[in-house]
């Protein structure tokens, strides 16, 4: 059975796509008589905004077949056996993670790799995760 779990979206990361698409459309206004400024502006811009806008609707945490994978837009996308993870700790951290939140959860896996993710329900989520792997450790 496969079950996707949605990234908690801060507000911080929202604000900031929203004065980043509002950014771009007062440039392109900016730009209309300039045509190589323009295509600059559409490419540089526009692809930024792109990412961004690819980020925040594909950043996901989907359990499936004892594993779980993790994507965040096109940018990261990995794939855990849920046997391997021995620890999911709560954490709030600023790291660069597949996470739209600072409220994270940790998953450690092998030896001494982490992992912050940020999902919706947080406790559901670790639930299923223990349901597959009941000796997982919560700290």
């Amino acid at each position: 059975m496969e079950k996707v779990y949605k990234s908690k979206v801060a507000k911080w990361y929202l604000l900031t796509c929203i004065l980043f698409a509002t950014a771009f459309a007062g440039s392109l206004f900016l730009c209309l008589h300039s045509l190589p400024v323009l295509i600059i502006d559409v490419i540089l811009m526009g692809s930024g905004l792109a990412l961004m806008l690819d980020i925040l609707f594909h950043t996901d945490y989907t359990i499936k077949d004892n594993r779980l994978h993790i994507r965040c837009g096109i940018l990261y996308r990995t794939t855990l056996p849920i046997c391997k993870i021995s620890e999911i700790s709560h954490k709030s951290t600023a790291l660069s993670s597949p996470a739209l939140s600072a409220k994270r959860i940790g998953i450690r896996y092998g030896r001494n790799n982490w992992v912050y993710i940020s999902p919706l329900n947080q406790d559901e989520f670790i639930a299923h995760l223990k349901s597959v792997n009941p000796t997982i450790t919560i700290a």
